[in-house]
């Protein structure tokens, strides 16, 4: 067992920095080789997943609605959606969303069968 001495972060699998242990707690020894503080072993990623996260969130768009406003004007120009005129997050939000059905609409069913 080994008791921790300082607060100790790592990695969530979405890549944001997170609280692992804080002073005062018990861990096996294998928890605290893992997360570099006995110095017989040098510090080693834990075990992989069964599907990695950067896949995960490569899949997973980001919502419009939690975009910034760079963002959102990064998507109208990828998207060549003329945004002219449009000040607020929730004015790009509406002309990428009208734009988007607009060609949806064009689109339709292909064969109209």
């Amino acid at each position: 067992m080994f008791t921790v001495t300082r607060r100790v972060f790592g990695k969530a699998a979405d890549g944001r920095t997170v609280l692992r242990f804080i002073s005062g707690d018990v861990i096996t020894e294998d928890e605290a080789r893992a997360a570099g503080l006995l110095h017989d072993e040098p510090r080693r990623s834990p075990e992989p997943q069964a599907e990695p996260a950067t896949e995960k969130r490569e899949t997973v768009a980001k919502p419009l609605a939690r975009m910034k406003l760079a963002e959102l004007r990064a998507v109208c120009e990828a998207e060549e959606i003329d945004a002219t005129g449009a000040n607020l997050r929730a004015e790009y939000i509406e002309a990428i969303e009208a734009a988007r059905a607009e060609r949806a609409f064009e689109a339709g069913p292909g064969d109209g069968s």
